[in-house]
């Protein structure tokens, strides 16, 4: 490499110059006749110096040379900053977990009239997907087959996390014992009226009692033309005007009475002429319990 051939040069160079200082310059100095002993010495040390100073300047000029040319050779290093990669990570809320202080009953639906599925042990932990309407029952997947689907009286549950989103389900229908004759009781209804309230409108809706009296409800509606959905859950049956003021109440629906069952949807535009799907269940007991049925309706909004 360069460097190492200019370090030699000047090592060879200081060797010279270091030489000369020793080299013999002149006759020894005598005393003899004729002979000048001070020019002599003159004479001898100005050549020494001049010796001395031309090595000097030999030195410098290859120095300098030197570190020129280390400079133009040696190559000049640029250093990046490593950038590592910041992982962002996304808290998904955790599902509502049950356990029981008691080995519990899971059934088909929520009390004793309804067929146990299965049970939860003291000590296992399962999913909670659904409640009633009192949230007295919690709907779960079974801790010892995920596959069952089933209601869990909540007397002696312990529920972590959140549940404001868990859905409201309506209770199937309460299974007749065999050979026990079938109750007589149904209901019809029909779309009534719609009123516009502050942000939504509300969509009114008769239903009557053919036998047994229905003690709550669940509807919902589907606004299939302009794609939007809504709907109520009570243990009264109110009645609302064209501003969707309450007019009246009831707290059941008799045999052979006729209540109203309202829904509230934050619709874009009058629904008048609209396509819509119905869905009411009515139960004879609070917080859609007790007997249930569920009915559906396919119409058009008029006027």
């Amino acid at each position: 490499m360069i460097w190492k051939k200019s370090l030699r040069a000047i090592a060879a160079i200081l060797l010279v110059s270091l030489s000369a200082c020793n080299l013999p310059v002149g006759p020894a100095l005598g005393n003899g006749l004729g002979q000048d002993p001070t020019s002599a010495v003159q004479t001898q040390v100005a050549a020494i110096v001049a010796s001395t100073a031309a090595a000097q300047t030999n030195v410098a000029i290859l120095a300098q040379s030197t570190l020129a040319a280390l400079a133009t050779n040696t190559p000049e290093f640029t250093f990046t900053p490593s950038l590592t990669p910041t992982a962002t990570f996304t808290n998904t809320p955790a599902a509502p977990m049950v356990s029981v202080s008691v080995q519990t009953n899971c059934r088909s639906g929520p009390g004793t009239a309804y067929d146990a599925l299965g049970f939860l042990n003291v000590g296992e932990i399962a999913q909670v997907v659904g409640r009633n309407f009192y949230s007295d029952y919690w709907i779960i997947k079974l801790g010892s087959n995920p596959v069952i689907t089933c209601w869990l009286w909540g007397q002696y549950a312990t529920v972590s996390g959140d549940t404001s989103t868990l859905p409201v389900i309506a209770p199937p229908p309460t299974p007749m014992p065999v050979n026990s004759p079938t109750p007589v009781g149904d209901f019809t209804f029909a779309y009534k009226s719609f009123g516009v309230g502050p942000g939504y409108t509300c969509l009114m809706f008769d239903a009557k009692s053919t036998a047994l009296t229905w003690d709550s409800y669940n509807f919902t509606v589907h606004d299939t033309t302009q794609g939007i959905t809504g709907g109520t859950t009570s243990n009264d049956f109110v009645a609302y005007d064209s501003w969707c003021t309450q007019t009246s109440s009831a707290t059941e629906l008799p045999p052979g009475g006729i209540a109203t069952v309202m829904a509230k949807l934050a619709l874009i535009a009058s629904p008048t002429g609209d396509h819509f799907e119905a869905s009411l269940t009515l139960c004879t007991e609070d917080g859609l319990a007790g007997t249930c049925l569920t009915h559906t309706l396919n119409a058009v909004f008029s006027p």
